[in-house]
């Protein structure tokens, strides 16, 4: 086989993938699995500003005690 493998996309419902459309794939048949990552809530975008933050904050405290 040769070339990209088709991506078949779908949803899980009670911890099983439901694809959009009818598939029919041979018993055997190994699959891999890419999840999307999650968008973040407004609360948890904020929250991971504030950590950005502070690793910047923190980075910048290092190069002055380097100086």
């Amino acid at each position: 086989m040769s070339g990209k493998a088709p991506a078949l996309k779908g949803v899980v419902r009670n911890g099983v993938v439901v694809f959009d459309g009818p598939i029919k794939l041979p018993d055997g048949t190994e699959v891999e699995v890419t999840v999307a990552p999650l968008p973040f809530t407004p609360e948890e975008q904020a929250e991971f500003e504030a950590w950005q933050g502070l690793r910047d904050d923190a980075w910048a405290m290092i190069d002055e005690w380097e100086r």
